[in-house]
C-alpha cells in the first residue's frame, strides 16, 4: 500500500463515519470559573490578608458565591428529569387533541346560552 492509498482510505473513513455531537462549551466555561473562585477562596485560606483588603476581598467573595452555586447546579442538573418533564407534557397536549377530537359532534356552549349548576344539598 502506498502513501497515497492509505490516505484516501482515512479520507474514506471520515467521510463515513457518524457526525460528532457539537460541543458543550458552557461546561468548560462554568468549570474553570467554579475552579478558579476555589482557587480564590484557597489562596486567601492559606495567606495573610491584610487589614485593609479584607473588606474587599469578602464582598469579592459574597458576590461570586451565588454565581458559583448557579453554575454548580447547572453543571450537575438532572436531565432525566427534564427529558420525563417534556414526554409527560406530550402526553398531556395528545390527550387534550384526542378529548377535543371525540367531543366534536356534541354540542357546545355558544355566547347567551345560559347554564345552571346544581350543589349536593348533602
Amino acid at each position: 500500500m502506498t502513501l497515497l492509498e492509505f490516505l484516501d482510505r482515512i479520507g474514506e473513513r471520515r467521510a463515513n463515519r457518524p457526525p460528532r455531537p457539537p460541543r458543550d462549551i458552557r461546561q468548560l466555561i462554568g468549570f474553570a470559573f467554579m475552579a478558579g473562585y476555589y482557587l480564590m477562596v484557597w489562596s486567601f485560606a492559606r495567606s495573610a490578608v491584610p487589614g485593609a483588603n479584607k473588606d474587599l476581598i469578602r464582598d469579592a467573595m459574597l458576590t461570586l458565591g451565588p454565581a458559583v452555586g448557579l453554575i454548580v447546579g447547572a453543571m450537575f442538573r438532572s436531565d432525566a428529569k427534564e427529558e420525563q418533564a417534556a414526554v409527560n407534557t406530550g402526553e398531556a397536549f395528545r390527550a387534550v387533541t384526542a378529548a377535543a377530537k371525540a367531543g366534536a359532534g356534541t354540542e357546545a356552549l355558544s355566547e347567551g346560552d345560559t347554564v345552571r349548576l346544581e350543589r349536593d344539598q348533602r
